[in-house]
């Protein structure tokens, strides 16, 4: 049954285009984008006609066309994994902004609204120096969108409103974007809100704490003088106030159900940079400052009888960086320095719902800090047509605060090696190797001595990762392909279920990424395929230390879209995983497949019409990127079953 359920799913998934691919044909890799040539290996670029395509309204949206990028649709407990790994263990920007997530292992690792952004960039593994500190495993970079890129030509004002309902969960999402320039000076207000019901998954089992309940914003102002330089500060922040799980990527314990609470979960980032857009020479400086804030408030119980100990924490942080690219004939080099500073403030809350005896270590709120300051350079260099290489290293210096006041610090170098060799017009030989020092990383600040007293900072380690990888790219004009081996191997991860701060643990992913894209004139088709074994101190990693990897296996991911008339888009993307082997269980296969029809009515101009069925089969499957599924004490959640999602858009 589960392969005649695959083959159907890679046919229905190849009829977007029809008559272009046979089943056969698809089982190939991520869609990697040139550009800086250490940006050929293994990146994913999410902008353009592809985003347009998704229309993302969660972060599993924004992924599904990509095999080695995997989030789930779990309200608050949303947690992003690049080839296993999670974005916990990446340098993750929103506008060039830090981002902080280590508040609560079982909440969201980056809350953040994908209709905000105009472009998504991971880069796992193997990043450039100027990329920023603690890359450990790759970078992922958000670009909130800019008004240029909504203006019509000609007009110095307009709108976007959008309406849209999903049937599965009932949820109602309402949009407004309003921009504009005069001028020199540029201006973006977008806001939304998104409210529904519990959803159902395809057994029809109804997640209790799942309803939608989330308010986004986004507000940037930029002014460009004639020289070419460009200002711009940005505001953008998504805020869950829905009542959730104790632990909110659980769907519920099955020995013990734990009453709904009052969550906040509130994800809030400024940025403030100074560029020259239209810079050329040796002379390209770059500004930066950000403020970022992860929160994450447990709220009171639903059951006033309920006396276990509340949690709360935030996690706030300060970066900047001051760069210039230098060109030298064939040669780039960008340097500058950069820094970071984080606080994280929380633990077990007292109050009126809360019995004192029943907590195991001591109220808070108690506070970890960190700070980073770094200088690095990269060089980019075309030796000839047909080789191009990236090298690069950085330095850093770390100081690092525990609860207690004990005091750490350390420093460390990373360097990194990318290059490109073209074989023959169409074929590429690609390679790439780095050693990261990531230094020291806050621990889960809502639970600070929250069951146990933390001790043993002293006997803490900084982090340091290698990554490498090698692979083939192949582009022939409308068809493009590639195939590379992968390897993350990370040490002293600091492990979140010990007293002891001391401990860690090192995480290997290594694998394939495979792709297979064709693109033509009224569209495109992309598969990717990706394969991580992801293991935990020589184990396969388990829900306990699903903070910082999950077991992933097999992944197949398509895409596609085409113009079947001039006012009439169609397209979808689907995902399969095969079964998967760990300790103590198989992880199921399964098959999903999203279809959408998009019409632009020619009578009222700038009003189109979205259709969707999600879900299509109404298969009942738990994303790789959701924890529990391996622990019989956890009943994880289900993604939802089959849904009908209408949108009405107008642009004016």
């Amino acid at each position: 049954m589960a392969t005649k359920k695959l083959s159907l799913f890679l046919l229905m998934s190849t009829a977007l285009v029809p008559g272009m691919v046979t089943a056969e044909e698809i089982l190939l890799d991520p869609i990697n984008v040139s550009g800086e040539v250490e940006n050929e290996h293994g990146t994913v670029v999410l902008s353009g006609e592809t985003l347009e395509d998704l229309a993302p309204r969660e972060m599993s949206d924004l992924f599904a066309g990509e095999a080695s990028v995997m989030s789930s649709v779990i309200p608050t407990g949303n947690k992003t994994f690049v080839n296993g790994l999670s974005s916990s263990m990446m340098n993750v920007t929103v506008d060039g902004t830090l981002q902080g997530d280590g508040v609560f292992h079982h909440a969201t690792t980056g809350m953040y609204d994908p209709a905000l952004f105009k472009a998504a960039t991971i880069k796992p593994g193997v990043v450039a120096a100027d990329d920023g500190p603690r890359a450990n495993a790759g970078s992922i970079s958000y670009e909130t969108k800019d008004a240029a890129d909504l203006l019509q030509e000609g007009d110095n004002f307009g709108g976007v409103a959008s309406l849209s309902y999903d049937s599965n969960s009932s949820t109602f999402r309402r949009d407004l974007t309003l921009f504009g320039r005069q001028g020199a000076f540029e201006y973006i207000l977008y806001g939304s809100k998104a409210t529904g019901d519990d959803y159902e998954d395809g057994a029809g089992t109804t997640y209790r704490g799942s309803a939608a309940d989330l308010t986004s914003f986004l507000g940037k102002i930029a002014y460009q003088w004639e020289n070419g330089y460009r200002l711009e500060f940005s505001g953008s922040g998504s805020q869950d106030t829905g009542w959730r799980q104790a632990r909110p990527n659980f769907g519920d314990l099955t020995a013990v159900v734990f009453p709904l609470f009052d969550t906040e979960v509130e994800q809030s980032n400024y940025s403030l940079t100074l560029k020259n857009e239209n810079a050329t020479g040796g002379f390209s400086p770059e500004f930066h400052l950000g403020f970022s804030s992860s929160l994450l408030d447990q709220g009171d119980p639903v059951d006033p009888s309920y006396t276990r100990p509340l949690w709360g924490g935030e996690v706030e942080t300060w970066n900047g960086k001051i760069q210039n690219e230098f060109l030298f004939g064939n040669h780039s080099l960008t340097a500058g320095i950069d820094f970071f500073e984080q606080t994280g403030t929380g633990g077990a809350v007292q109050g009126r719902y809360t019995d004192p005896a029943l907590i195991g270590g001591s109220f808070g709120p108690y506070t970890e800090k960190t700070s980073n300051i770094g200088i690095f350079a990269q060089m980019r260099s075309d030796l000839s047509d047909a080789f191009s290489l990236s090298y690069g290293l950085r330095a850093d210096h770390q100081d690092f605060t525990g609860w207690d006041g004990t005091k750490l610090s350390d420093d460390g170098f990373s360097y990194n090696i990318s290059g490109s060799y073209a074989l023959s017009e169409a074929v590429t030989l690609e390679a790439a190797y780095s050693q990261v020092w990531g230094g020291y990383e806050l621990g889960e600040t809502a639970i600070i001595n929250y069951s146990y007293p933390w001790v043993n900072y002293a006997g803490m380690q900084a982090q340091e990762t290698e990554n490498m990888r090698i692979g083939l790219q192949v582009n022939t004009g409308n068809w493009d392909a590639s195939f590379a081996l992968f390897r993350t191997d990370a040490e002293n991860i600091r492990t979140r279920n010990s007293a002891d701060q001391a401990t860690s643990s090192n995480i290997v992913t290594e694998g394939v990424d495979a792709s297979l894209g064709y693109n033509f004139a009224s569209g495109y088709l992309r598969g990717t395929y990706t394969y991580a074994d992801v293991t935990e101190d020589g184990q396969i990693s388990n829900t306990t230390n699903y903070y910082a990897a999950q077991p992933m296996g097999h992944i197949l991911a398509i895409q596609g879209a085409f113009d079947v008339a001039t006012d009439w888009r169609v397209g979808g993307t689907a995902e399969a995983a095969l079964s998967l082997d760990l300790a103590n269980t198989t992880l199921p296969g399964y098959e999903v497949v999203n279809l959408f029809a998009e019409y632009k009515l020619v009578r009222f101009q700038g009003f189109t019409v979205r259709a969707e069925i999600n879900n299509l089969f109404d298969s009942y499957y738990i994303s790789r990127a959701t924890q529990g599924s391996d622990n019989s004490r956890v009943l994880a959640y289900g993604e939802p079953g089959r849904s009908l999602a209408v949108t009405a858009r107008l642009a004016f």
